[in-house]
């Protein structure tokens, strides 16, 4: 039961960790362009009319951050439910 409570809590933390880098993110993307191209990686395509550069949606930091926060709340509650007994 210990393991079950610590992996929802964990499942919670991930889902509430991506939306908000996502959202972040996309304020970010759309408020603050010339930051995005800066840190966000961007890829510059020529069409031979004209260029234009593409920010790629930063997918794998996201999922990095949200590994982070299932670990660290799987963890606490792993340690807090062992620490009662």
């Amino acid at each position: 039961m210990i393991y079950l409570k610590s992996i929802l809590v964990g499942a919670a933390a991930f889902l509430v960790a991506v939306m908000i880098s996502g959202a972040i993110a996309i304020a970010v993307m759309t408020r603050l362009p010339q930051l995005a191209l800066r840190i966000f990686p961007a890829q510059r395509y020529d069409l031979q009319l004209g260029a234009f550069y593409y920010v790629n949606y930063p997918l794998w930091q996201i999922v990095i951050v949200g590994l982070v926060a299932f670990a660290i709340a799987f963890a606490w509650m792993l340690r807090r439910a062992s620490a009662k007994t």
